[in-house]
């Protein structure tokens, strides 16, 4: 009996280890299969690049001998032994039906222009004639020559950007009646003893907030031609073009609270505050309405502040919808929400859920090409609202039954079923605009406000203090305004520093009339006087 036992242990323990080789085999077996299957999909790759290849050398080939076949039929070369009459069969031919001989050529389409190339010079850039002529004969050497020809050719060239001294010298005269002396008048400057001219003052603005240079970019600039300014110094600059502006930004601010709509958003801005270790991360917030644009800095994120920053406005808001901003309606402001998240939302779904995904992205779309035609066909007040309830209220009406009919069906946690809810939530504040013609669809608007806020945060880290977050929201304010309108910042910012500087008194102008709204009124009226004249 032990021996029996005895016998089985000993096949069981080789049936084991037969197991485990057959399994070490197995393994083997498989990772030769992935290493085939892995060679097999380069294959593959390597396949598909090479048919690609392939297909555009076939596709240049047969784009050559398009080339050089003849547009005209008239240049076909006569067939041989045909004489010199060859002509295709379509014009030579008497079948009515149009059947070719043998040994035509079918007529091919002319060849269209190709586009590209290079593009012409700006007409408006001032020229600088350079001439040059042979000394001698470039074959002989022969000094004795005569003009025959000119070649002239245009390329574009750059005069190194450079600062000046300006000298002003102010002469002093003596009155003969009185006898007592009398100065000439210092010209506009940004204040008094002021050691840059307005110039100097807007090409700084137009450096750090149009160009989105920084200041220690900018110092290193100037002391490249050997101009050497402390960064405090040109800090001090920047708060004295801010000071300039603030009012003309205050201007634009009741402007925006005086319509009847306003977009709003918000991003963060980095500021250092004394006694707290890193950087606070503050929030820049910027309300607009068409051209107008108006940053205003906040220490937190909480809405209270936001409500207190809009008192005195009661029309709508078109925002995103935020919790902090609930509050902003208790006060009896309308709520209008952007149509671009849920848009977006419903193509992320796409990778979830693409039938269904689908379908609802295919109701924003058909609303945003209603918006699009109507722009295209430049409506405004009565008659783009009524093109939006004969166009766009059918498709909102038949998104709400899609919206009610698939929100059963959808999970909470899925991506589709999260955007199909939010939309049903503030249905009313998302489909507001096709009840109000001075609505837009979207908050795009503010959003695309804060891409040159975006790069500069980047190139420059933080705004420094509060105050110099304050100062960044004015000024960064005013030149989007200017930008908007396609008003020159430069020529502007000089126009309106000569007028808010050491001549506010002399000029005796009004902020609202130092907009840049009114900086191109008055460029349109002066143009429209040249040509009359």
């Amino acid at each position: 009996m032990s021996d029996d036992i005895a016998t089985l242990r000993a096949m069981n323990t080789a049936l084991m280890a037969e197991n485990a080789s057959l399994r070490r085999q197995l393994s083997e077996l498989q990772l030769r299969m992935d290493m085939l299957m892995g060679m097999s999909a380069k294959q593959n790759e390597r396949l598909d690049e090479l048919t690609d290849i392939l297909r555009r050398r076939m596709t240049t080939r047969q784009s050559r001998r398009r080339d050089e076949e003849p547009d005209d039929p008239d240049d076909v070369p006569p067939a041989p032994g045909g004489g010199g009459d060859a002509r295709p069969s379509d014009e030579t031919s008497g079948d009515p039906g149009g059947s070719a001989k043998p040994g035509a050529r079918r007529k091919r389409r002319k060849k269209k222009p190709r586009k590209g190339g290079r593009r012409p010079l700006g007409q408006h850039l001032p020229a600088d004639e350079d001439r040059h002529a042979p000394g001698c004969c470039e074959h002989c050497g022969c000094t004795d020559t005569v003009a025959r020809d000119v070649e002239v050719s245009e390329k574009l060239n750059v005069v190194r950007q450079h600062v000046r001294r300006r000298r002003i010298v102010r002469e002093t005269k003596l009155c003969k009646k009185c006898l007592r002396p009398t100065t000439a008048t210092m010209p506009p400057m940004p204040c008094h003893r002021s050691m840059v001219t307005c110039s100097f003052l807007a090409w700084l603005v137009v450096q750090k907030f149009v160009l989105l240079v920084p200041l220690d970019r900018i110092r290193r600039l100037l002391l490249s031609q050997g101009i050497d300014l402390a960064e405090p110094t040109l800090v001090s600059f920047i708060e004295r073009a801010a000071d300039l502006l603030g009012p003309i930004d205050g201007e634009h601010w009741k402007q925006l609270k005086a319509g009847t709509w306003m977009g709003t958003d918000g991003t963060g801005l980095d500021v250092l505050l004394e006694g707290v270790p890193g950087t606070w991360k503050g929030v820049l917030d910027v309300f607009a309405r068409h051209e107008l644009t108006v940053y205003q800095f906040s220490l937190t994120k909480h809405g209270d502040t936001l409500t207190a920053k809009m008192a005195g406005f009661e029309g709508t808001v078109l925002c995103d919808a935020e919790s902090r901003l609930d509050a902003m309606f208790e006060d009896g402001r309308v709520e209008a929400n952007c149509n671009a998240h849920p848009r977006r939302k419903f193509r992320d779904a796409r990778k979830v859920q693409p039938k269904l995904a689908r379908e609802g992205q295919a109701f924003l779309d058909a609303m945003y090409r209603v918006e699009k035609e109507a722009r295209q066909r430049e409506l405004t007040g009565d008659d783009l609202l009524e093109f939006r309830q004969r166009r766009t209220r059918p498709v909102v009406d038949d998104f709400e039954r899609w919206l009610l009919e698939h929100e059963p069906d959808l999970l909470p946690s899925d991506e589709l079923g999260k955007v199909v809810r939010y939309y049903l939530r503030h249905f009313d504040a998302l489909t507001r605009f096709v009840d109000d013609a001075d609505l837009p669809i979207d908050n795009n608007r503010c959003e695309r406000a804060f891409q040159a806020h975006a790069k500069l945060r980047v190139n420059a880290l933080f705004a420094g203090s509060v105050e110099g977050a304050h100062r960044w929201a004015t000024i960064l304010g005013v030149v989007n305004t200017a930008q908007r309108l396609g008003v020159d910042a430069t020529e502007y910012l000089i126009w309106a520093f000569e007028r808010r500087g050491t001549h506010r008194k002399r000029f005796g102008i009004s902020a609202a009339r130092l907009t840049p709204a009114a900086f191109q009124e008055a460029l349109d009226e002066r143009q429209g006087r040249t040509k009359a004249a």
